[in-house]
C-alpha cells in the first residue's frame, strides 16, 4: 500500500489497518529476513498444536541476521 501510493507512509498505513505504527513497523521488518531463515521457518511449518516460533523470536532471528 505504501509502494503504490494507497498510503504516504506507515504511519498512514497504521492509522488505516487501525494498528500502532510500530506494529507496522514490526510486520514490515519481517519482510527483511534473511531467505535462508524463512526457508527453516518454512521447514517447520504448522505441524505443532502450539507456536514454536514466536514473532518475537523472529525479530530476535532478524537482528541477528543483518550483522
Amino acid at each position: 500500500m505504501i509502494d503504490s501510493g494507497v498510503v504516504r507512509n506507515q504511519a498512514d498505513l497504521a492509522r488505516k489497518l487501525g494498528i500502532s505504527r510500530a506494529r507496522v513497523t514490526q510486520i514490515l521488518n519481517l519482510l527483511k529476513l534473511d531467505p535462508l531463515i524463512i526457508q527453516e521457518l518454512e521447514k517447520i511449518g504448522d505441524l505443532m498444536d502450539r507456536r514454536i516460533v514466536t514473532e518475537r523470536k523472529m525479530r530476535g532471528m532478524m537482528k541477528n541476521s543483518h550483522q
